[in-house]
């Protein structure tokens, strides 16, 4: 695994103020491989043993950093000599228990380059807040420790929707069971899947806080979700044998039609009104983009199978599946036509951007099982997430 340091090259200082906090921030680029990762002491959180762990597990888990401690203060004062023989190069110094401000330092000057308090009403949930803090004021990008990802697992009889946390250290069952086709996509509170039921095919919605269900679309022509645009639309595909339809639709079940051919169509996905989709009307699969009113367009060449498109949460990206022997991963720059493999071993499918933009969830079969893994986009850190719960789809 290749690991990470700060260097005075990749040092940007950025001064800004707000209510609660004052911060000079260090941006460290996780894209650039070096000798070793930033390491981190946590001062001051003894007293706080849950908090410290959940920091530490959060800030390692992601191959970036190495955290020290939780130590108790030494002295009053921050002291950076006290450091400098250390490996350390960051301390994090926190005070208080039920109230805690913490104060990030280099162990190079006594003035913090960040600052600011917590109220701990839960100590999960503050260690979340606190290890996104860290992460964002020393690499200039949001954490992924709030994301969730969903994944399908077959069971005896049918298929289930399960959901975990960004690490895959919490996984719960929703306890949907059904003949679920194509994948199924979490936006905010609610579940949006396709299924199969007797000789109809449905597209639904789950809310995770009423446990109830919703038909939002019903057909006796395949219908396969594709995207979930906002809570209240969704792409999909309808296919009678004849026409292949990228169809956007609100939940009443009111849609339109953006593409209709007779091409073999799928995987449509969505980014600021333009629609990325995979079609077989060069001969082979190949990803496309569309705008409404506009003809599609190829964005694929390298490769004569390439699917499964994800887009980037700035839309200047685009990673997707290729058959080079095994299905590989690659990512594409939108703008330059530059495409990068990030993934070598065994098959690797099914791509998803966290919101953070710099990770993302891919199904892989790399230790003999399909497991979800957690990877980088540029392919530098790759970690599993779901072992034993044989996953069949993922988002």
């Amino acid at each position: 695994m290749k690991r990470y340091v700060l260097s005075a090259a990749l040092l940007l200082l950025i001064i800004f103020f707000s209510a609660q906090a004052r911060a000079e921030k260090f941006y460290l680029d996780i894209n650039q491989p070096t000798i070793k990762k930033l390491s981190i002491a946590v001062e001051g959180l003894d007293n706080l043993p849950k908090v410290s762990e959940i920091i530490k597990d959060n800030l390692e888990f992601t191959e970036f950093f190495k955290v020290y401690g939780p130590f108790p203060h030494r002295g009053e004062k921050f002291e950076p000599s006290l450091w400098r023989a250390s490996d350390v190069e960051i301390v994090a110094r926190f005070d208080g228990t039920e109230r805690i401000s913490m104060k990030m330092f280099t162990v190079t000057n006594d003035k913090p380059i960040f600052t600011k308090e917590y109220q701990i009403n839960n100590y999960e949930n503050t260690a979340q807040l606190i290890s996104a803090d860290i992460y964002r004021a020393l690499t200039g990008k949001e954490s992924p420790f709030f994301n969730r990802f969903v994944f399908i697992r077959k069971f005896k009889n049918s298929m289930g929707i399960l959901i975990s946390n960004w690490n895959g250290k919490k996984i719960s069952d929703t306890g949907i069971r059904r003949e679920i086709i194509s994948r199924a996509v979490l936006k905010g509170n609610s579940l949006f899947f396709s299924s199969l039921e007797g000789r109809h095919w449905q597209i639904e919605q789950f809310d995770m806080s009423t446990k109830t269900n919703r038909i939002l679309i019903k057909s006796r022509a395949l219908l396969q979700l594709g995207d979930v645009i906002n809570e209240s639309q969704f792409l999909f595909i309808q296919n009678d044998g004849d026409l292949s339809e990228i169809k956007m639709s609100n939940l009443s079940g009111q849609s339109k039609t953006l593409s209709s051919s007779r091409w073999i169509e799928s995987s449509p996905r969505w980014h600021a009104s333009k629609v990325y989709f995979v079609s077989n009307r060069a001969g082979s699969p190949q990803i496309y983009q569309i705008q409404e009113g506009t003809s599609p367009r190829r964005l694929t060449f390298q490769g004569k199978y390439n699917t499964e498109p994800a887009i980037s949460p700035d839309g200047n990206r685009l990673v997707f599946s290729s058959l080079i022997g095994n299905f590989q991963l690659f990512t594409l720059e939108i703008s330059s036509g530059i495409q990068t493999q990030i993934t070598k071993e065994g098959n690797n499918e099914q791509p998803s951007f966290c919101p953070d933009g710099n990770f993302l969830t891919i199904m892989s079969d790399r230790r003999g099982k399909r497991e979800i893994f957690l990877v980088t986009s540029d392919g530098l850190v790759q970690k599993p997430l779901t072992e034993g719960y044989l996953p069949y789809c993922s988002r």
